[in-house]
């Protein structure tokens, strides 16, 4: 073989040998990472898939935790019986009107007050206008404090009609009141 030969096949060969390299470089590299990054994601999808197929399986164990969670918030002492709002802002009307009328005064109207959540409790409130004799009062203060279920009393107006200095008081004065009082109802979660 002669020379020129030798050089030629050489120089072919070496220009085989780039060509494979960069193809190597260029196509069979990036094949390869794309393969390997396809591996991390496979991965982390049966991860995930797990994990989501733990908390699939734990479901039925929160439900019942709820359940129970649900059965001893609402027998919690001192709180308004009823499955609805609406019911329990009804019971919660008759009770004070019951209480109202057995210190001695008179209901004049009710109104039921925008239900606001409070630490998982609702909390229901009604405004009253009311009309007692002064005389009985404390008896009234005293019923709605030692009432259950537990009742508050967020605001209160109080008025008697004015007083006239030259006639004695032969009667009872009667005080209109106005006030706003709330209970809890145990706001069942979902």
């Amino acid at each position: 073989m002669t020379a020129p030969f030798l050089k030629t096949r050489t120089a072919a060969l070496g220009a085989l040998a780039v060509g494979l390299a960069l193809i190597a470089l260029l196509v069979v590299a990036p094949i390869a990472a794309a393969f390997s990054a396809q591996d991390g994601e496979i991965d982390d999808a049966l991860h995930q898939l797990g994990v989501y197929r733990a908390e699939i399986a734990s479901k039925p164990a929160l439900e019942a935790e709820l359940n129970d969670l649900n059965r001893k918030g609402a027998s919690v002492p001192g709180v308004v019986e009823g499955d609805s709002t609406a019911l329990a802002q009804a019971a919660l009307q008759s009770q004070i009107k019951s209480v109202i009328e057995s210190s001695g005064g008179s209901l004049r109207s009710t109104q039921n007050l925008p239900v606001t959540s409070q630490a998982g409790f609702d909390v229901i409130a009604i405004q009253c206008d009311l009309s007692i004799p002064q005389a009985r009062l404390k008896d009234l203060t005293y019923a709605i404090g030692a009432h259950a279920p537990y009742l508050f009393v967020d605001e209160a107006s109080i008025t008697a009609p004015p007083a006239d200095p030259d006639t004695p008081q032969v009667h009872d004065v009667m005080l209109d009141i106005r006030w706003t009082i709330h209970g809890y109802r145990w706001g069942r979660t979902k």
